[in-house]
């Protein structure tokens, strides 16, 4: 099992050299997900890979355990948005309206712990909030308890647990004084597996390889039709709306994984914290809209259900369709994978165009 995690560990790395060294507007993990693939194809032709860390499903084991809580691993991200309370409260409700339309605190300074400990007489929580374990037990215990909720109501889409997680920490923050900056230093462990787990994504479309060569085609056309919606309709409503120009081209990239997001919008000269929120809100929005969705427009096939919803909404739709179904997961993580590629070269001509 370490082996296998190391290895999934090490094809994010590749990754990242990959991506800084050439230059290419391509999430690490993604490269990872793909150097996954090759090595897992490549087991079946070369023997000798089969008795290192890709054998004895090692790899298969570890991959699945990950993307089995993959909806935990967006909460430390999305308890950011408090930051951006004041942009919510003067534009909110615009926002959300232009985000729902295009899918388809108080800081606690620095203490010195030790005469804390003995002039405090809350001393033990003044230690305890500054210490990691806190924040990492805090988020761990919320997701279980909000993700337990949601199993008791059969996955209703309205009982997401990263939607509820993310404001029970917000309001315990807030309640405590305690600075988002010092919770995800706790927190961040968990927000670091989001890497490996898109690499783990190799494991799924591995596995289901003939399925996706059977759909290539509709979905290369798809890909193309649905990026280039997602950035004209969220910058048309953005202007309908009246939105400044800021915002306009923070919201533009909402559809793809934040960090390739944040990267878009500030090269746009956007504001990246705020194109932060727009993305986990987007991801929220398309995971509680898509079954009702698709029900209604009786699309039944997994697969398309799953193209669509990974395309709008990224990683939160992705683990959301990985809780449906499968097949509709591996097709979620193909298209996030692809979207963060082609949004990266769409986003800058098509915003030149709309936003004059």
């Amino acid at each position: 099992m370490i082996a296998s995690i190391g290895l999934i560990l090490l094809c994010q790395l590749a990754g990242e050299v990959i991506a800084r060294g050439l230059g290419l507007p391509l999430p690490s993990p993604v490269l990872g997900l793909l150097l996954l693939f090759v090595l897992l194809v490549a087991r079946d032709y070369i023997k000798p890979l089969a008795r290192g860390p890709l054998g004895n499903g090692g790899v298969e084991e570890a991959s699945k355990g990950m993307l089995a809580h993959l909806s935990l691993l967006f909460v430390p991200a999305g308890v950011g948005v408090i930051q951006q309370l004041d942009m919510i409260t003067a534009h909110g409700v615009a926002i959300m309206l232009v985000l729902a339309g295009s899918v388809r605190g108080r800081g606690a300074a620095a203490v010195d712990v030790g005469a804390a400990m003995n002039a405090d007489p809350f001393s033990l929580w003044v230690y305890l909030s500054q210490t990691p374990l806190l924040w990492l037990t805090v988020t761990l215990l919320v997701y279980a308890a909000t993700d337990a909720v949601s199993q008791a109501t059969g996955r209703n889409p309205l009982v997401n647990p990263v939607l509820h997680a993310m404001w029970i920490i917000g309001v315990f923050l807030w309640a405590t004084g305690t600075s988002y900056t010092t919770y995800f230093g706790g927190a961040q462990f968990v927000h670091f597996l989001l890497g490996p787990a898109t690499v783990a994504l190799a494991v799924p479309l591995y596995e289901n390889r003939k399925l996706v060569l059977a759909a290539i085609l509709p979905m290369a056309l798809a890909l193309v039709v649905g990026c280039v919606t997602a950035i004209v309709s969220v910058v048309w409503l953005a202007q309908l709306a009246g939105l400044p120009e800021t915002v306009v081209l923070s919201l533009a990239p909402k559809s793809v994984t934040a960090g390739v997001a944040m990267g878009i919008s500030e090269s746009l000269r956007g504001d990246p914290s705020l194109t932060a929120v727009a993305v986990i809100l987007t991801g929220i929005l398309g995971a509680i809209i898509v079954s009702p969705l698709m029900n209604r427009l009786g699309i039944r096939d997994y697969r398309a259900r799953g193209f669509a919803v990974g395309l709008a909404s990224h990683g939160i739709g992705t683990a959301r369709a990985f809780q449906v179904d499968a097949i509709a997961g591996v097709f979620a993580g193909i298209a996030m994978s692809l979207n963060a590629l082609i949004t990266a070269l769409l986003v800058p001509v098509l915003v030149t165009l709309l936003v004059r």
